[in-house]
Order: C-alpha cells, then sequence, then structure tokens
C-alpha cells in the first residue's frame, strides 16, 4: 500500500487513476515528496482508503486529501502458453491491430517487460487468425 495526496473531489475510495508524472509547481512542494514522489509514472492506481487530512494544494481546487493507494489488478492479452493461473511471467504486448481490442492489448498501467503474476484467465479472445487469453494479472514489484 502507498500514501499519497489526490484533489479532495477525486478522493473516493474504488477511484482508479493514471499517474502522468509531476506537475511543474510540485518540483518545489514541501508536499511533493509524499504526493508524487511515491507513483510511479505511467502506472493504475486505486484508491483503498481516504483519510482525514487534507492541505491545501495550488493544482487542485480547494484541498488535497490523504489516501492510500495499490496497484490493482489489470486485465491484458497474453499468448495461451503463458496463461497458466499463479504464474510469474515478463508481459510481452501480443501483436493484435484490432483497435476495438486496444485497451487489453497494450492496457494502461502496464509496460512490456513488467514481471506480473497470472491471477485469474478470463477467456479466450480472436484477433485476426490468432488466439489469445484475455487474463488478470498483478504486477510484481
Amino acid at each position: 500500500m502507498v500514501i499519497t495526496l489526490v484533489g479532495e473531489k477525486l478522493a473516493k475510495p474504488g477511484l482508479e487513476f493514471i499517474y502522468e508524472g509531476p506537475a511543474e509547481p510540485c518540483k518545489t512542494c514541501r508536499l511533493a515528496r509524499v504526493c508524487v514522489g511515491n507513483l510511479e509514472p505511467g502506472r493504475r492506481y486505486r484508491i483503498v482508503r481516504v483519510r482525514n487530512i487534507e492541505h491545501s494544494c495550488p493544482l487542485h481546487e480547494g484541498k488535497v486529501r490523504v489516501v492510500e493507494v495499490v496497484e490493482p489488478p489489470i486485465e491484458v492479452l497474453v499468448d495461451p502458453r503463458i496463461a497458466i493461473v499463479g504464474s510469474k511471467v515478463t508481459l510481452k504486448f501480443v501483436d493484435c491491430d484490432d483497435p476495438s481490442k486496444e485497451e487489453v492489448v497494450r492496457p494502461a498501467g502496464l509496460f512490456e517487460g513488467d514481471r506480473v503474476k497470472v491471477m485469474e484467465i478470463l477467456e479466450d479472445v480472436e484477433c485476426g487468425e490468432k488466439r489469445y487469453k484475455l487474463v488478470r494479472v498483478e504486477r510484481e514489484k
């Protein structure tokens, strides 16, 4: 679990976001280490708990709240040979040019080369003449 700060309007358990990196004002903020220093650019996070602590912030309307976040499981298409529940694999994105499947071919929050654990096999997916498995994975840190 990671502690960070989010705008008070967004501070709701279950909300997911992609951290895109620090904005310019964050670089000189006294809270930057806690706020953006704990997050990795390009990763997906889910708020699991909102604490009753708030701070002022020049980027958000009003204040930011202290929240606890985790990296949630993410769905991704993989080669069927590595789709084994419990296996830990190095993620290699599959070749699928179907725009309707882009969200699971290269899902936000994962990078090719990430070490992931296959948590669940969801379904078979066809892309052109190839068949893949849609799986839910968690990133290994």
